[in-house]
């Protein structure tokens, strides 16, 4: 590998191979190494005058750009984006998905019996059980009861309020069974960044609607 290294650098124009050398020894191992450096971090390199390190970060730092050009194209043409796709949903649909959001602002907040006495009760909704209990008789004043009344439209139960079917996924390749039609994804809070823009990559070359998409400037 140092071989392959110093005769790459090597063909740069006024490095031989001794410079070529002292570069390698120097810690750099690549064009990329090279390009980060500095003209005053160059030229105390052995055999490495000032005007030579300006001469190679002229030099490198073309290379370096037609490289990123080249990538550049090579990404987009693997990446088309395809437009996200729309829900056509019926007016039926749409009016039940209006009075959900109304019954969803009036319905109360169910917790479980004594929870606003005891501080290690946790603020959940538990049935209530025991006989002399007050909640379960429905006694006034001791909170709301969960009932079937306070559901929601049996057609639209469990949709996001999009209307899509939201399907929680944390691997790329389940994207390939979800439907771009009628269904959208949520990503997994334990996916990690890499994972999590894969999925973003694959599900926009799909034209999948994502309900979490992280920030615009990381997907790009």
């Amino acid at each position: 590998m140092e071989d392959a290294i110093i005769e790459e650098f090597t063909s740069l124009k006024g490095v031989g191979e001794s410079k070529a050398k002292a570069l390698y020894e120097a810690g750099y191992t690549s064009y990329e190494d090279l390009n980060k450096a500095t003209v005053e971090e160059l030229s105390e390199v052995k055999g490495i005058t000032e005007g030579l390190a300006e001469q190679i970060l002229d030099e490198v730092s073309h290379f370096t750009d037609e490289v990123n050009a080249v990538e550049t194209e090579e990404v987009e043409e693997e990446t088309k984006v395809v437009p996200t796709a729309e829900l056509e949903m019926e007016p039926e649909s749409k009016r039940l998905l209006n009075v959900r959001k109304r019954q969803k602002l009036k319905k109360p907040h169910f917790v479980q019996t004594d929870q606003h006495k005891k501080k290690k009760l946790k603020d959940v909704w538990r049935k209530p059980r025991g006989l002399h209990n007050k909640k379960r008789k429905y006694i006034l004043g001791k909170g709301e009861m969960a009932r079937p009344g306070y559901g929601s439209p049996v057609a639209v139960k469990g949709l996001h309020p999009s209307g899509f079917e939201e399907i929680l996924l944390s691997r790329a390749k389940d994207l390939d069974n979800v439907d771009p039609a009628t269904q959208a994804i949520r990503i997994a809070r334990t996916v990690g960044q890499r994972k999590r823009m894969d999925i973003v990559k694959k599900a926009q070359t799909l034209g999948l609607k994502i309900l979490n998409p992280p920030y615009q400037e990381e997907v790009k």
